[in-house]
């Protein structure tokens, strides 16, 4: 799966993303990312989950519990 650009965070400030559990540890604040959400408050918050992304190989989606293989980009 193809990871996020730095404006597919950017765009998203103010709204709630995903994590996939695939690409997630199993620590409370993976499954609580996971199940609820995580709302980008800023233009830095923004540029904190994008370089987690890429440093931690973690996948993120506008919808909730969903599956890599049917996520579309």
């Amino acid at each position: 799966m193809e990871k996020n650009s730095l404006q597919w965070f950017k765009d998203r400030i103010g709204k709630v993303v995903y994590r996939n559990t695939e690409t997630s540890c199993k620590c409370e604040v993976c499954k609580r990312v996971y199940e609820k959400g995580l709302c980008i408050s800023d233009d830095s918050h923004a540029h904190y989950l994008f370089d987690c992304q890429n440093e931690m190989n973690l996948i993120y989606s506008d919808k909730p519990n969903f599956e890599i293989e049917n996520e579309k980009h």
